[in-house]
């Protein structure tokens, strides 16, 4: 009865340990972020969320003389310099918008995986204590960090790393996109 009893605490421990290294990659941080993406129906960010997949957009708040601006940076594509730029202001329905709490620095990637899995990732990198952000590599399904000179792929569900081992991308849980109002929403608590 100890072998089936050991067996049994050694299995659920591995089984703990795998669960907690898929958990490890959610953030802990708080994050909220919604986006009218009805409003930008054409923009690098509503495609990345409507398609059917591959297509991932860095998104930064930015705040020029009083008026915050989303500035976005597809992994592939090419856009009018309108659709990535956008203005938000009161009077494009954006008027409880505070980027404040859009990430770690005011930054993240969103879009599908080839699979069509919505995610969103924190923009700064987790190897460099969230101070150094991340910026499209040569793959359209990779982020490189110039401080530390890993590459992050985000071709599934979850990142990986490539190059020396290390933290995977800090992830956001709770990603929904709802089509027919056109509303984007990124929630950590």
């Amino acid at each position: 009865m100890k072998i089936l009893s050991i067996k049994h605490y050694a299995l659920s421990i591995a089984l703990l340990c795998c669960a907690c290294e898929a958990d490890n990659q959610y953030s802990s941080a708080t994050c909220y972020f919604v986006f009218q993406a009805s409003l930008f129906p054409t923009s690098a960010l509503t495609r990345a969320v409507s398609g059917a997949g591959g297509d991932f957009c860095i998104v930064k708040a930015v705040m020029e003389k009083g008026v915050y601006h989303l500035k976005l940076t597809p992994n592939q594509g090419s856009f009018d310099q309108t659709d990535l730029d956008l203005t938000i202001s009161n009077a494009v329905g954006n008027s409880n918008s505070n980027y404040v709490r859009m990430g770690r620095k005011r930054g993240l990637v969103i879009g599908r995986t080839y699979s069509g899995v919505l995610c969103a990732y924190d923009l700064q990198c987790p190897n460099c204590d969230f101070n150094s952000e991340l910026h499209w590599a040569d793959n359209p399904q990779e982020l490189k960090c110039e401080k530390c000179k890993r590459i992050y792929n985000i071709y599934s569900e979850y990142s990986t790393v490539k190059g020396d081992a290390g933290r995977p991308l800090e992830q956001y849980k709770r990603v929904t996109y709802y089509p027919d109002r056109g509303i984007l929403s990124v929630q950590n608590p």
